[in-house]
């Protein structure tokens, strides 16, 4: 049974939702607004990077959700499980349905840690970082303030991935940090990539091959991390070569910056919200169901 419901519902309460939230309610002083959010903290997660490279603290990073969400906006502090866009509601984990007329759906990705093996047993330790955790974007900063010369791995897992420019970010601001600090030389920097370029778009693939040549950096493309051995120092890399055959690369590693693979949440890919892929079907020339009108 509808125990509530909303005229706008809103599931996700990162910047996208908040925003959303709040802009509506300027619009609107009057109209009904929840937000489905289950998270105590929020957190402003381009500045991960910025922690990593050692000029922001997670502290400048986070906010309570609380202090974000305008205090007339109906805050659901829970998980959305299921949806019924045929009966215009949402399903919560408590098992409390809730009704809308219009529903916005902005979870944000999910990373998915387990699809390395033996990432989660090494993570935060060896020398193995990740920006993408608050828990462990702090060692980042760790491994780079602390490294004195050996080989530095960033890797870049298949598209799509929260930020195309994040994983060569962090390893730019290793090579500076390294530069400045007169030990560029004692390093051999790779970027391992997935994909099949540095970058996706060429007129900026032009420019950042520059700033790579500029630093002394290798480029493996076509490089998947598959697997890393945090105290063998060695991380597994399936290659796919230029017909499609694969095969596995080992490289060694002093440090490793690992950027997970990243996917829609389990809840969407199992939602009738979900295109074959598995993300929230949206026509590419605006971000309305076709299916649902009132879903966005």
């Amino acid at each position: 049974m509808t125990q509530q419901h909303h005229t706008i519902l809103i599931v996700g309460g990162g910047a996208a939702g908040v925003s959303v939230a709040n802009n509506m309610r300027r619009q609107n002083a009057t109209i009904n607004i929840a937000l489905i959010e289950p998270s105590e903290k929020h957190y402003y997660q381009p500045g991960f990077t910025i922690i990593g490279g050692g000029a922001y603290t997670l502290k400048q990073t986070t906010r309570n959700e609380a202090d974000l969400i305008h205090p007339t906006v109906t805050w659901l502090k829970d998980y959305a499980e299921t949806f019924q866009p045929d009966e215009n509601t949402v399903t919560l984990r408590s098992g409390e349905t809730i009704g809308y007329d219009y529903l916005v759906v902005c979870p944000g990705l999910q990373l998915d840690w387990d699809k390395i093996a033996g990432l989660k047993e090494t993570l935060g330790k060896n020398n193995v970082c990740s920006n993408y955790s608050p828990d462990t974007a702090e060692y980042t900063w760790e491994c780079i303030k602390n490294s004195e010369s050996g080989t530095a791995l960033f890797t870049q897992p298949p598209m799509p991935i929260k930020c195309a420019g994040a994983p060569q970010k962090i390893m730019y601001l290793a090579a500076d940090r390294f530069r400045k600090k007169g030990i560029l030389d004692k390093f051999n920097i790779e970027f391992c990539n997935a994909g099949p370029a540095i970058f996706g778009v060429p007129f900026f693939a032009k420019a950042l091959s520059k700033v790579v040549a500029g630093y002394g950096i290798k480029t493996n493309f076509n490089h998947n991390l598959v697997a890393i051995d945090g105290p063998a120092k060695t991380a597994t890399f399936e290659m796919t070569d230029a017909e499609g055959n694969k095969q596995q690369v080992v490289k060694a590693f002093d440090m490793i910056h690992v950027t997970p693979p990243q996917s829609a949440p389990d809840f969407i890919k199992k939602s009738p919200l979900a295109n074959a892929g598995g993300w929230v079907a949206v026509p590419d020339k605006n971000l309305q169901l076709n299916t649902y009108a009132n879903i966005f």
